[in-house]
């Protein structure tokens, strides 16, 4: 089973089950977790801490864009690595 809120893991027998009106479940590890997402209204994949957050920040880092200047200073140091083997 999983958070709601964070996507951690939740061993058998811990954590809290919150039943709304309409009949859906959200489970949560712990207290903050159900904090963060009933009463401060926050969305996990947002929130830096949540192992949803990291994913987005890990994903994020990988794509890195390059300016224009970069681009062209790495294209002549492959020109110059070339011209000289």
């Amino acid at each position: 089973m999983f958070c709601s809120f964070c996507n951690n893991t939740i061993e058998k027998g811990t954590g809290m089950l919150y039943v709304r009106k309409d009949g859906s479940t959200l489970s949560f590890c712990s207290q903050k977790c159900k904090r963060n997402m009933l009463h401060l209204g926050r969305e996990g994949r947002l929130v830096k801490w949540t192992n949803k957050g990291l994913a987005i920040v890990r994903h994020e880092g990988k794509e890195k864009k390059e300016s224009a200047l970069a681009k062209e200073i790495a294209d002549k140091l492959a020109q110059k690595s070339g011209a000289k083997k």
